[in-house]
């Protein structure tokens, strides 16, 4: 039998703790009436190592009384499987939240860096389209609007609403527009238009009457559902006067 002094110093845990432990049911040790002192015998011990390694493990005293409690059932193997499954499944969960609030943060701070100017305003609107906009929604393209083989060549179209799909050439060229539709001269419209011919028709395998197509399709979609990363009307209207202006085609 060990003391709780005993215990405390072979675990360098304090004794405080170890009588929460106690209170809250977690560990019981051996209780002498006369003297109310506490014991602990071998088992306690394999029990309280097991304690620490779940605390280590970030679970939660709750949920490492719920595994002793498994533990010590007359089926144990299968009572802890079931647990460690139900406790896995709430990590999983966990991570999924962790990683939507992560990434709604990158498409906040890409949404920024597109437009550094950005007044608290626009970072409202921003946040609201965010919030409201699920970045793993598929594009959806109608047969109304396109052939099965131009279809095939949309979907792999980058998502701009996701911080992955968004390359530095890609972003490059946006911050170039957004600085274009502040103040615009035409030197950057000839950098725009170059780098837009670099980045935009190979997404499209060089088919520009499609191009011309999708965004046309995409700039009416506006009247319906705004968007804010990264298109409004002022950005197609900017776009469109520097395409018409440098494309001999689109005129």
């Amino acid at each position: 039998m060990y003391t709780i002094s005993e215990v405390s110093k072979r675990f360098n845990i304090s004794q405080r703790t170890l009588r929460y432990y106690h209170e809250i049911g977690l560990l019981l040790p051996n209780v002498d009436p006369m003297t109310n002192y506490r014991y602990y015998n071998n088992a306690h011990l394999i029990d309280l190592q097991i304690i620490l390694n779940f605390k280590k493990m970030g679970m939660s005293l709750d949920q490492i009384k719920i595994m002793l409690e498994n533990i010590h059932s007359e089926n144990t193997n299968k009572h802890l499987e079931n647990a460690i499954d139900l406790e896995i499944s709430v990590i999983e969960e966990e991570m999924d939240k962790l990683m939507n609030r992560k990434n709604n943060l990158l498409r906040l701070k890409n949404g920024i860096e597109i437009n550094p100017k950005m007044m608290s305003l626009d970072i409202h609107r921003l946040l609201e389209y965010i919030t409201h906009n699920d970045i793993d929604k598929d594009n959806t393209f109608s047969s109304d609007d396109f052939s099965l083989e131009e279809i095939e060549i949309l979907k792999n179209l980058p998502n701009l609403d996701n911080p992955v799909d968004i390359h530095s050439d890609m972003k490059e060229l946006l911050q170039m527009i957004r600085r274009g539709m502040e103040k615009s001269n035409d030197l950057l419209e000839q950098q725009i238009y170059a780098k837009y011919i670099q980045v935009v028709p190979p997404l499209f395998n060089g088919d520009r009457h499609l191009e011309k197509k999708y965004f046309d399709i995409l700039e009416e979609s506006l009247l319906k559902e705004p968007k804010v990363i990264p298109f409004n009307q002022t950005f197609f209207n900017y776009m469109n006067q520097i395409l018409l202006k440098f494309d001999d085609w689109r005129s």
